[in-house]
C-alpha cells in the first residue's frame, strides 16, 4: 500500500512539472524595443533649378564639301596628301589642260576675226551717213550697212563670251579647294577620266567649328513645352550645351544651339537640334558619339530630390519622410524631368517635409528615426550627419527609455 502511494506520488509530480513546463513555454516573452534608426534627410525646399539630364549627339562637320571634276578630261596629278589639313584655294588635282588650251586659242581667234568685221562695218556705216547727206545712195542701203554694224557687234560679244567660257574651262583644270579643312582620299587615282559621270575626287570637311547633332525624347521636348506654357519653367541666360566625352570628361568649350527641329522624327521618335561648337586642336573628330547636357533652361519654384531618395516600388515611385513622433511614413510621388540637383518632385512632397535620403534601406512604415539633416537638398552624396536639435533627440531618447522601464 505505501508503495503505490509513493508511485501515485511521483506521478502527480511528473505532471504537475510537465504543465509547469509548458506553461513557461506559452509565456509571450516581453517586447523588444528597437533603437531609433539614424538616418540622414534633407527639407524639401521650393527653388529654380536647372533641367539637366545627358542625352547622346553625334559630331558632323559644319562644312563637308565633295570636290568634283567639272571639266571632262585626264586627271593628270593630285597635288595633295590624302588626310591633310587643305587651306581654301589650294590645289587639290590637276586635269590635263592641253585641250582647252586649244578650244580658248580658237575663240581668242574668232573673237578677233569678229572684231575684224566689226571695225569693217563701223568704216562702211561712216561712209554711208556721210553719201545720204548728198543723196550719193539710198535709204535702203543706208539701213543695209547699220544692220551690218549691228551684227558685227553682236558677233563681237558672242565671241567675247566664247573667250571668257574657255577660260572658266581652262581654270577648271587646276581643281582648288573650296574651303579649308581636312582632306578625305581621292576617291578616283591619276590617269583616270573624269567628266560628269565619274566627277567626285575627294571630300573636304571643316573641323573648326564642329556641329553637334543632338537627339531629345519627344516626351522631354514635348514635357518643357508645356511647362513654359504654365509658367513652370523658362530660359535664362545663354542656350549652351556642355560635351561630355569618353569616361565623363568634360569637353573645355562649350557650345551654342543654333538650330531646332520643328518635327518629331517618326523613325526615333525624337527631335533633332544642333549645336555649334569650337574645335580648335582638331580634339573631336565627325562621326564622333558623346554625350550632351543642356545649359540655359530652368524649372521654376521646383521641390527637387537627390535620386538615390526615390524608391521604386510596385505600385510606383514612394519616399520615406519624417512623420509625427519621428515616425517614418511612406509617401507616393509623381516624378517630374531630371535636375542637375537630383529628380524634381511635381506631386507627394510638400515645402519643408524631410526626406530621407540616406539609411532609407533599413527604414519600414513607423520606424522610429533619429533623423539628420543635411545641409542642402542638393546634396548628391552621403555626408556626415547633423542632429537635426536636442529637443527631438531627447524626446526620442525619452520614449525608448519610458518603452524598456515598461519592458522590465
Amino acid at each position: 500500500m505505501q508503495s503505490f502511494s509513493s508511485r501515485f506520488s511521483f506521478i502527480l509530480l511528473l505532471v504537475f512539472t510537465l504543465f509547469a513546463l509548458i506553461a513557461c513555454g506559452n509565456e509571450s516573452p516581453a517586447e523588444q524595443v528597437h533603437p531609433p534608426i539614424e538616418v540622414n534627410v534633407v527639407r524639401a525646399v521650393e527653388h529654380s533649378v536647372p533641367i539637366g539630364g545627358l542625352y547622346p549627339g553625334r559630331t558632323v562637320g559644319s562644312k563637308e564639301v565633295q570636290v568634283r571634276a567639272r571639266v571632262e578630261g585626264i586627271l593628270l596629278r593630285r597635288a595633295y596628301t590624302e588626310g591633310q589639313a587643305v587651306t581654301a584655294g589650294q590645289l587639290l588635282f590637276e586635269i590635263d589642260a592641253a585641250p582647252f588650251e586649244v578650244a580658248l586659242n580658237r575663240v581668242k581667234a574668232q573673237l578677233a576675226q569678229a572684231n575684224a568685221t566689226l571695225s569693217a562695218a563701223q568704216r562702211r556705216w561712216q561712209r554711208a551717213q556721210e553719201l545720204i547727206k548728198t543723196n550719193a545712195i539710198s535709204r535702203r542701203e543706208r539701213d543695209d550697212t547699220e544692220s551690218d554694224l549691228d551684227f558685227a557687234k553682236a558677233a563681237v560679244k558672242l565671241a567675247e563670251a566664247e573667250v571668257q567660257a574657255a577660260k572658266i574651262n581652262l581654270d577648271y583644270t587646276q581643281v582648288k579647294a573650296p574651303i579649308a579643312g581636312i582632306t578625305s582620299r581621292e576617291a578616283v587615282s591619276e590617269g583616270s577620266l573624269v567628266g560628269p559621270d565619274n566627277s567626285l575626287l575627294t571630300t573636304i570637311t571643316q573641323l573648326d567649328p564642329l556641329w553637334v547633332n543632338v537627339s531629345l525624347p519627344d516626351k522631354l521636348v514635348l514635357g518643357i513645352r508645356r511647362m513654359i506654357e504654365r509658367g513652370e519653367a523658362a530660359f535664362e541666360g545663354k542656350r549652351e550645351v556642355e560635351i561630355i566625352v569618353g569616361q565623363g570628361e568634360q569637353y573645355p568649350f562649350y557650345g551654342q544651339i543654333n538650330f531646332t527641329e520643328s518635327a518629331i522624327d517618326r523613325r526615333t521618335g525624337t527631335v533633332q537640334l544642333r549645336a555649334i561648337i569650337p574645335n580648335p586642336d582638331n580634339a573631336l573628330l565627325p562621326g564622333q558619339f558623346l554625350r550632351v547636357k543642356l545649359h540655359g533652361l530652368m524649372s521654376l519654384n521646383s521641390i527637387v530630390l537627390p535620386a538615390r531618395a526615390v524608391l521604386q516600388g510596385a505600385q510606383g515611385t514612394y519616399v520615406y519622410k519624417v512623420g509625427k513622433d519621428n515616425k517614418a511614413e511612406m509617401v507616393d510621388v509623381t516624378l517630374g524631368m531630371d535636375a542637375d540637383e537630383g529628380v524634381i518632385i511635381e506631386s507627394g512632397v510638400d515645402a519643408g517635409d524631410l526626406i530621407i535620403v540616406d539609411g532609407v534601406s533599413r527604414v519600414q512604415p513607423g520606424a522610429i528615426l533619429d533623423p539628420r539633416e543635411l545641409e542642402g537638398a542638393n546634396d548628391s552624396s552621403p555626408s556626415e550627419p547633423e542632429p537635426i536639435g536636442p529637443a527631438e533627440g531627447e524626446s526620442a531618447q525619452a520614449d525608448i527609455t519610458a518603452a524598456e522601464g515598461d519592458g522590465e
